[in-house]
């Protein structure tokens, strides 16, 4: 079989296209391929972070981790979390993106999306000291308010049945203009013939939005809840400046256990077993959600 003949100018503009792709592969191995593999080499090790020796335990670590209950309940704890965020954030983005795109006031639209997205690029430190302040069961001002219209002081952060949901409301507030704003952008990209089409045909609203609106944003939904997936899977900074992982452990997540085994109770070992335990998650979790993907979204 005759090979085809690879040019000059061909071999010039391959060895270009390695070049020029060269920095960003080194800096790919560097910040993501080593420390993934790093992670479960080290994960494999007892020591601490004020001494080089580390002794061999194979998966002792891994056992350790899952016979212990803090760790279930932990991981359980994040899961609750996830479901909770994902679903009331992207529920929250579509609705508000689809009342946005059908006004017909520029203005005010343009005035509500930098308001609901100025909360996104806010510190997360700052909306929690914030919230902190609001949600206090004594000297909140969410309290003042529930006792000057004539409730009882709600607990929100200071009670095992409440602090995780004000958590969520929190991390959802501070959020959801940013899902708002790509789902906007999918809505109009939306043919409007569709629509027409649909008010010929004397189509309930209902009918439209969920027969029309919700498939032709599919992909954009894939993959918002996507991303709004693992960044719950990594909440820490609410819960470091908020809970700290109370009340009784009830809002200990994942990414915080990893970072009270590594930095309070210094068992790096540990902290990189739960680590490898995250990224084995996150990757089930995206796989699951593209997986379910394929059947309900719609590709145009």
């Amino acid at each position: 079989m005759n090979k085809k003949k690879i040019s000059a100018s061909e071999k010039r503009d391959r060895l270009l296209g390695f070049v020029t792709a060269m920095p960003a592969m080194v800096l790919l191995f560097i910040f993501t391929v080593y420390p993934v593999f790093y992670l479960l080499y080290y994960s494999m090790f007892s020591g601490s972070l004020i001494s080089t020796k580390k002794t061999f335990v194979g998966l002792d670590n891994y056992k350790e981790l899952f016979v212990s209950e803090t760790f279930h309940k932990v991981l359980m704890n994040t899961v609750v979390y996830t479901v909770l965020f994902v679903v009331l954030t992207m529920v929250m983005a579509v609705i508000i993106a689809v009342w946005l795109n059908g006004s017909k006031h520029k203005k005010l639209n343009s005035a509500v999306e930098g308001f609901i997205f100025t909360p996104h690029v806010i510190s997360m430190v700052s909306v929690s000291i914030v919230f902190l302040w609001l949600m206090d069961p004594d000297t909140g001002f969410l309290n003042m308010v529930i006792t000057k219209l004539g409730g009882s002081k709600f607990p929100f952060l200071s009670s095992p049945s409440t602090a995780m949901f004000s958590l969520v409301l929190v991390m959802v507030w501070k959020s959801v203009g940013y899902y708002v704003l790509l789902i906007m952008a999918a809505l109009q990209t939306v043919p409007t013939s569709i629509y027409e089409a649909a008010e010929l045909d004397d189509t309930p609203k209902i009918r439209t939005f969920f027969k029309i609106t919700l498939p032709m944003i599919s992909p954009t939904i894939l993959f918002t809840s996507v991303v709004a997936s693992i960044a719950s899977f990594k909440i820490f900074d609410s819960v470091n400046v908020m809970t700290q992982g109370g009340p009784v452990d009830s809002t200990n997540t994942l990414v915080y256990y990893i970072y009270s085994f590594a930095f309070r109770y210094g068992k790096p070992g540990m902290a990189c077993a739960a680590g490898v335990v995250l990224l084995v998650l996150v990757c089930i979790m995206t796989y699951v959600q593209f997986g379910a993907g394929k059947k309900k979204v719609h590709y145009q």
